[in-house]
């Protein structure tokens, strides 16, 4: 088992992919559910070209020899955005439509990565099988990261849609560009023989009873769209829910693939002894990197979003101290299967990475063979819990399988604590943040079981031009009292554009109050740029439960931006005017002149109230008398917000 990686279930290949941002309803229905459009048959078509099989097979091989992850897709790399790809049209209801067609004839699916993904207010995007009848993975302003990236799950089609629908006036705020479309061209997990070991013990069978928190802590996770590994989400010394997610180093998360992540809970078998029949529904996408560090095998992301509710998942504890555990406990998913279960009744040892002498370089714990159940590819990253239930370390490798007595090797917590001695390579930084509590070990929480649950997770984010207006303007918090007692609470924000409303106040028992933060009168005073701050919510009884909800507004510049003048030359006896094209950032009224090379007034072309977003004059070569101007250059002047902007334009007779 060194080095786990894995083959892809097809389990994987049938799930709908739900993140804090999917659309759900008819918000989800593609446009030509809903208007009358134009036939696909007619939209834009991004052809791939057919896979060479025997090559990739042949590359597969020697992927294999070499001990390099399981490839399931092969991935063309493009470049197509809504600038230069794809068809525009208007719907009924005065939106712009926007949608694309890739095809790949002959592959098991298709899945796409967008390293530039940024929607503002109001629009989404939505991918589907253009054959109809699979699921719809949609998108809207709420799947904005800071990473500026999106990944969608894997769809079981050779052609999908690609669909934006968006206000016109905001179209300029889209940045959207596809980058990699993945080819699927195999999968695992066909038939039940492909199945993880039978000696694996699924964890509902009633010997996980005794570690139900700890199994609602696991979830298996892939990067890239094509390698699969185990983590689990850990606690912090503040409690505070922050979503942080730890795995294996040699799963190969660097900082660059951490926006590529999808996580996937609650994969379990529904019937003890099926290994089947497990769910890929609950997911979530995104993540950053946090700390990694080689020797011990560790890697700490914090996820984009807390994982939703109504997931049901906790949080694990762990111990930090060179203790050695008397007996383990592993939560994993083997072959990246349902998830199982394993005990080992007897004492670990400290050594080295696939070393059989204690204690070695002191970086591993050994498992010498497994009593009950095994590992298996695709376990990698998995926690290893001690007899008083705390994480002690994560699987690196070994050779345990079904029908061997073959030892296991995980990456000790204790060492990748302090790791390389810096905070992108310990721990500690992280799960004992500063001033920081000295805490030996610390206990797995579950977020629902804390006075107070706050919704949604997503943070507030709102943009706006230079003095207003912002858009939205708010947003609202649920509070949710869970416990058996009255919670108090605090709700503060740090900036003086900010308000927030009630401040602090009492939950009644099985209750709710909603907590408003929302953009002050002095938020029109903000500068250009992106703007950051922190909703921090308290639950001053426990502490349990209290969150942070980022905040992020973005203010851009009301300056009008000449486009151009379309055509540039005119006239000429074929073209009778041009059309001078700009942009602005809001609202603002918008006069125009044309004058000479020599600034003498030739025509006024009036005012108008531009929109935010693109706007035009029109010029038919004439001066104010009417008369047709004489062949030359000529300078076209507006004028808003106290500027003025130019352009030369030559008329040709």
């Amino acid at each position: 088992m060194n080095n786990r990686f894995f083959t892809l279930g097809l389990a994987l290949l049938l799930f709908v992919m739900v993140t804090p941002g999917m659309l759900l309803g008819a918000d989800a229905e593609p446009a030509s559910v809903r208007w009358s459009v134009r036939p696909l048959a007619e939209v834009a078509l991004h052809q791939v070209p057919e896979l060479d099989r025997d090559l990739l097979a042949r590359e597969d091989l020697d992927r294999q020899e070499q001990g390099l992850p399981y490839r399931f897709a092969f991935p063309e790399e493009v470049s197509l955005t809504p600038d230069d790809a794809g068809t525009w049209e208007t719907l009924p209801s005065g939106r712009s439509l926007w949608r694309l067609r890739i095809n790949s004839p002959g592959v098991l699916s298709l899945n796409l990565g967008f390293t530039r993904f940024w929607l503002p207010h109001g629009a989404r995007m939505l991918v589907y099988p253009a054959s109809g009848g699979g699921p719809v993975l949609a998108f809207d302003e709420s799947d904005n990261a800071d990473h500026g990236e999106l990944w969608t799950s894997v769809l079981l089609a050779e052609e999908v849609v690609v669909e934006l629908e968006v206000d016109p006036d905001l179209g300029w705020q889209v940045d959207l560009e596809l980058t990699s479309i993945g080819q699927g061209y195999r999968f695992f997990g066909e038939d039940l023989s492909d199945k993880s070991g039978s000696c694996n013990i699924d964890v509902i069978c009633e010997e996980g009873d005794p570690w139900r928190d700890e199994i609602a802590t696991v979830g298996v996770f892939s990067r890239n769209g094509f390698i699969l590994c185990t983590g689990f989400m850990i606690n912090n010394t503040a409690e505070d829910g922050t979503p942080y997610f730890l795995t294996a180093y040699h799963c190969n998360v660097r900082a660059n693939v951490a926006p590529t992540v999808v996580v996937y809970w609650n994969y379990e078998s529904p019937t003890c002894g099926q290994q089947d029949g497990g769910s890929f529904d609950d997911s979530q996408s995104g993540s950053t990197l946090r700390a990694e560090y080689e020797t011990s095998d560790v890697t700490l992301l914090e996820l984009d979003n807390t994982p939703d509710p109504a997931f049901n998942v906790k949080y694990a504890g762990w111990n930090r101290s060179d203790s050695v555990p008397t007996s383990a406990v592993a939560i994993h998913h083997p072959s990246t299967d349902e998830k199982s279960i394993s005990f080992e009744n007897d004492p670990l040892s400290i050594t080295t990475y696939q070393g059989m002498t204690n204690p070695g370089d002191g970086t591993h714990l050994r498992v010498l063979d497994w009593d009950l159940g095994t590992t298996e590819g695709g376990s990698s990253g998995s926690p290893l819990f001690d007899q008083d239930h705390f994480v002690v370390g994560q699987l690196h490798g070994g050779a345990a399988a079904c029908g061997n007595d073959l030892p296991d090797w995980y990456a000790r917590f204790f060492v990748s604590w302090t790791g390389g001695g810096t905070s992108e390579t310990r721990l500690s930084d992280w799960l004992d943040p500063p001033p920081g509590t000295g805490a030996m070990t610390l206990e797995t929480i579950d977020p629902l079981g804390s006075n107070f649950v706050v919704t949604p997770s997503t943070g507030f984010e709102s943009s706006g031009i230079q003095g207003g207006a912002f858009d939205p303007e708010e947003m609202v918090y649920t509070l949710t009292n869970t416990g058996d007692g009255v919670a108090q609470f605090t709700a503060t924000v740090p900036d003086s554009w900010l308000t927030v409303s009630p401040g602090s106040g009492s939950i009644s028992i099985g209750g709710t109050v909603e907590v408003i933060v929302g953009l002050g009168a002095s938020a029109v005073n903000l500068g250009v740029g992106r703007h950051e701050s922190l909703l921090e919510i308290t639950n001053t009884e426990s502490g349990g439960g209290s969150t942070d909800r980022p905040i992020i507004v973005i203010v851009s510049s009301n300056k009008p931006k000449i486009i151009g003048a379309v055509p540039n030359p005119f006239g000429n006896g074929a073209v009778a005017e041009t059309e001078i094209r700009f942009t602005m950032g809001g609202a603002a009224t918008v006069s125009a002149r044309i004058v000479d090379i020599l600034g003498r007034r030739v025509k006024d072309l009036g005012s108008m109230t531009a929109v935010a977003g693109e706007n035009h004059f029109t010029w038919d070569g004439t001066g104010q008398d009417g008369a047709l101007q004489a062949s030359g250059a000529y300078i076209f002047i507006m004028e808003t917000l106290g500027r003025e902007e130019k352009i030369s334009i030559m008329l040709i007779h």
